[in-house]
């Protein structure tokens, strides 16, 4: 039976911007490939300017790519103009990271809802009045809300009319961009609880940047790892959590504290060196061999391709083998039972 087409495939993705120094250029994306499978959630980590935001950026179209394509439903975003992109381009939508910076304060929330159903052709005043009561009930808010302003919310209500306006237009897939860092702790689990009920009501595909690795594993079917505009991993959240076969991830994952304080106190920080390199002057090779316990001469002649260590997990190192194959060795910790939901997570 032939495998099922991916939902949003983006090939060998390139994006790049002049810096300060008008002869260098920062490449934010550097030959990225990903897929999205329809109503699939997937994660994608790393730290603070690794590319994670602008690759989530130029997918949706807000930044212009240099080269790759963006397939949607198999169609080729760049190829299409006009009202025939901005149909197809309804169908991507975003969800910042900062509410309240992404809606306008001189408009009612109504209002702000109200736009984008118009770019859906709805505009009879009481069809709008009763599309947004659905989407506030949607995303668990009142009526009421609809007369008052952005600035009137607190920063989940706000949020939450965010994703309400995201999903106005019956967008496939929401790149969802840090969309609960800047909210308190008690918060962050009511609006990914909204998350993952959207998620499986509408059957809507998440791509979700995130830095809560913890949350990210736990609402994620898969994960790809990036670092300094490449991805260097990509696997099932279980797999990934459970056997990481890059020396970044390793330590990516390695940072994670433990709940058990037990735990906590024996447990030895990961073991990675300096700062982020320049993305105005990236290492040769692999990117991360400046920092990497492992790194040899081989890792700077060229950048390690993806290598397959089983149908659900590839990473770009030259010792991604032996990594798998040492963790394989040992037996994976026994599954926790499945959440409930994300507050139950946060409870344990």
């Amino acid at each position: 039976m032939p495998e099922a087409q991916p939902l949003l495939r983006v090939e060998n993705l390139v994006t790049r911007f002049k810096s300060v120094e008008r002869s260098k250029w920062i490449s934010a994306v550097d030959d990225v490939s990903i897929t999205l499978a329809p109503g699939e959630m997937v994660g994608l980590v790393g730290e603070s300017g690794c590319g994670k935001s602008t690759l989530g950026r130029t997918i949706v179209g807000l930044e212009r790519p240099q080269s790759g394509r963006i397939l949607l439903d198999g169609v080729d975003l760049s190829t299409l103009r006009g009202a025939e992109l901005r149909r197809r381009r309804r169908a991507i939508q975003y969800v910042f990271q900062d509410p309240y910076a992404s809606l306008n304060d001189r408009q009612t929330i109504g209002e702000a809802i109200a736009e984008a159903l118009i770019i859906m052709g709805i505009s009879d005043p009481a069809e709008q009045r009763r599309r947004i009561r659905t989407l506030l009930d949607q995303v668990g808010l009142p009526d009421a809300l609809a007369e008052r302003y952005p600035r009137e919310l607190s920063g989940g209500q706000r949020q939450r009319v965010a994703i309400a306006r995201s999903l106005a237009v019956e967008p496939r897939v929401l790149i969802c961009d840090e969309p609960v860092s800047a909210l308190d702790l008690s918060i962050r689990a009511q609006v990914m609880n909204l998350f993952l009920r959207l998620h499986k009501d509408l059957g809507v595909a998440c791509l979700f940047i995130a830095h809560d690795l913890a949350l990210v594993r736990q609402a994620t079917s898969r994960t790809y790892v990036m670092y300094l505009g490449k991805i260097i991993e990509e696997a099932t959240s279980a797999e990934l959590y459970a056997r990481p076969s890059h020396p970044y991830s390793k330590a990516l994952l390695g940072s994670i504290p433990s709940a058990d304080p037990r735990i906590e106190v024996t447990r030895e920080p990961p073991e990675i060196f300096g700062d982020i390199p320049s993305p105005t002057n990236p290492p040769s090779g692999c990117r991360f061999r400046t920092r990497c316990p492992h790194a040899a001469e081989v890792c700077a002649s060229a950048v390690p391709p993806l290598v397959a260590l089983s149908p659900s997990h590839q990473a770009g190192c030259v010792l991604a083998e032996k990594f798998y194959a040492e963790s394989a060795a040992q037996p994976l910790p026994h599954p926790a039972p499945a959440p409930r939901d994300i507050q139950t997570m946060h409870a344990r």
